[in-house]
């Protein structure tokens, strides 16, 4: 089983994506994505790109992986922490873009904030790539399975 990571924000689609997205998406925020219409949705060209091992990450992906959401400080329910576990039902890569599906969010307890990413990166507790979360321009990669390990010891699912 592989693990990835997501990072999300809550900012509305229509106003802040390009059209190739806005057409793939449900929204009506980006947060909206995984946890209210359990996908994720990256438009083509951009789930191409090799920034932060984006593309090796999505053609990685298949169902029965697992996915870690880190939610930027826009989203007002969870901002800047790891939120949620996604397990991974289906990928697609199809001409409009690169598509994963996941059974229903599992949200974690506490929140796991930056800050504490931060520190577990620095200790050697988390993969080097999980200090990806809360930077621009980061939004998937694949991270070590131990990442996930580390997350279910340090919380509860709800």
């Amino acid at each position: 089983m592989s693990v990835f990571l997501i990072q999300t924000n809550g900012r509305e689609i229509s106003e802040d994506a390009k059209p190739e997205y806005i057409r793939g998406a449900m929204g009506p925020t980006f947060v909206d994505e995984p946890l209210r219409h359990h996908r994720y949705f990256n438009a083509n060209p951009y789930w191409k790109r090799e920034g932060y091992e984006r593309r090796d990450a999505w053609e990685t992906a298949t169902g029965g992986d697992t996915a870690l959401l880190y939610c930027s400080s826009s989203v007002n329910d969870h901002p800047t922490c790891l939120s949620h576990i996604l397990p991974i039902e289906n990928k697609q890569i199809d001409s409009k873009g690169a598509l994963l599906e996941f059974e229903t969010s599992i949200e974690i307890k506490p929140k796991i904030n930056y800050q504490d990413i931060q520190r577990l990166v620095d200790q050697g507790e988390f993969s080097e790539k999980m200090s990806y979360c809360g930077q621009q321009g980061f939004n998937f990669t694949q991270v070590a399975p131990s990442d996930l390990d580390k997350v279910n010891d340090l919380t509860t699912q709800v």
